[in-house]
């Protein structure tokens, strides 16, 4: 199976629970969510690596995942 990586840069507290809420989704469909610690202006870089066979818009819609 291959496996694209995407990055998103939150500042959205709500952004983040919505990450966190499909994290054993993610798992289950054989990818991986990686959560760096905040900066000091707010932003939180989140690495996804999910299936070819699926893209980010499709697990969490809305939120800014651009491919790596």
């Amino acid at each position: 199976m291959k496996l694209r990586t995407y990055e998103a840069a939150l500042s959205r507290k709500e952004n983040l629970v919505q990450v966190k809420a499909a994290m054993r989704l993610i798992e289950r469909i054989g990818g991986s969510v990686q959560i760096a610690p905040a900066t000091a202006t707010g932003m939180t870089l989140v690495v996804l690596t999910l299936p070819e066979t699926h893209r980010p818009e499709d697990i969490l819609p809305g939120l800014p995942f651009f491919p790596v």
